[in-house]
């Protein structure tokens, strides 16, 4: 669907991987010359491309038959944080929507049986290389490259993955220099600012909390949603730390999860309601603190805990903004960063994962710091 001189098919890798990608695509994608999700069905085996045919009513339907582990690729409030998934919880099958931003929100709208599905969110490692669409957002990217990035979290030993971004490289490079050789007469066109890469001003706020919330899934159910069990907190120039269990309103999580979080079915037993537990972290924080956690998900896990007049912030997102490269695990960039974790008294894995949090957002105070002193 190329002209001849810009075909890209003899620099296409052929990649098999152990998850089976399935793409829902919008039908205005299905001949768009620079679509992605063509890089994807063309170079992994174990991918396959449905499009969603409106027909005469135009309501775009597309019941496709997956497995129950499916996890849809979406940014839902309720999405988990992909590389925040215990390994045994990691899907087999993953659904990829694929059209504009506007496309594919309408395309979940029309296909109700996808929110039935789990569903599971990235945090980009950097902004989008499509330069010759626009993404409506920073955290925004294609299909091929959200794809990618998926299964490099997935499958983390499976190599040629790179490959399809290569491709996807050569097919921006060689447009943007076709466009750039032909004689253009009319309007111009105002270039694209960058991204801004500046640290979030919250990280300046002395009374800022850093928190980690710990979630389970009711019964060891995959397809119901998560729920807080544990929020812990402390103040970045603190090392005094709030903690709060909470009990279950449905089935307490299995043993091994239990175990995983380093939480007693007694803890939960003795655990409070969401109403007093933002009660008293309100209490201890002030109802307009500033709040600072590793992933989106946990902010979103924590909300019934937190006033509606605390500002957040996402540290994953700036530290990825920052260093314009992938985060992968918490404690990967403590490693990556050489930095050294806070030791806090809570209990449970929370007091390891807050310590490396809090770390972490200090370190990223250091560097604001440091990058306004050289400006």
């Amino acid at each position: 669907m190329r002209p001849e001189s810009m075909c890209l098919c003899s620099n296409l890798p052929s990649v098999p991987t152990r998850t089976r990608i399935v793409i829902l695509q919008h039908p205005h994608e299905r001949k768009h010359p620079f679509g992605t999700a063509r890089f994807v069905r063309l170079c992994l085996p174990n991918a396959e491309v449905h499009v969603a045919y409106g027909g005469l009513s135009g309501d775009m339907l597309t019941p496709i038959d997956v497995p129950a582990d499916t996890a849809v690729l979406f940014p839902h409030a309720h999405a988990i944080e992909l590389d925040e998934l215990p390994e045994a919880e990691r899907p087999g099958t993953l659904l990829v929507i694929d059209g504009t931003w506007s496309h594919a929100k309408r395309l979940y709208k029309m296909n109700p049986w996808l929110q039935n599905l789990r569903h599971v969110r990235l945090s980009p490692s950097a902004p989008s290389r499509y330069r010759i669409r626009r993404e409506p957002q920073a955290d925004y990217v294609s299909t091929v490259e959200a794809t990618v990035e998926a299964l490099q979290i997935l499958e983390p030993d499976t190599q040629g993955l790179e490959g399809l971004v290569t491709a996807f490289d050569s097919m921006i490079d060689r447009q943007i220099a076709h466009v750039n050789s032909v004689e253009r007469h009319g309007r111009s066109r105002t270039p694209r600012q960058r991204e801004s890469r500046r640290l979030p001003v919250l990280l300046e706020d002395p009374r800022l909390v850093i928190g980690y919330a710990e979630s389970s899934v009711p019964g060891g159910d995959v397809n119901t949603a998560r729920e807080l069990v544990q929020w812990v907190a402390v103040r970045i120039d603190g090392n005094e730390t709030f903690e709060v269990v909470m009990r279950p309103t449905g089935a307490f999580p299995p043993t091994c999860h239990l175990e995983h979080m380093g939480i007693t079915a007694a803890d939960l037993e003795a655990g409070v309601d969401a109403a007093t537990a933002r009660e008293r972290f309100c209490a201890w924080a002030g109802v307009d603190a500033p709040i600072a956690a590793w992933t989106q998900s946990s902010l979103d896990w924590v909300s019934p805990v937190l006033s509606p007049s605390m500002p957040q912030t996402v540290l994953k997102t700036a530290y990825c903004n920052f260093r314009n490269h992938r985060a992968s695990f918490l404690e990967s960039v403590v490693e990556r960063e050489g930095l050294s974790p806070v030791a806090l008294q809570c209990s449970g894995r929370a007091r390891e994962r807050l310590g490396n949090v809090l770390a972490i957002a200090r370190w990223l105070r250091d560097q604001r710091h440091a990058t306004a002193a050289r400006s």
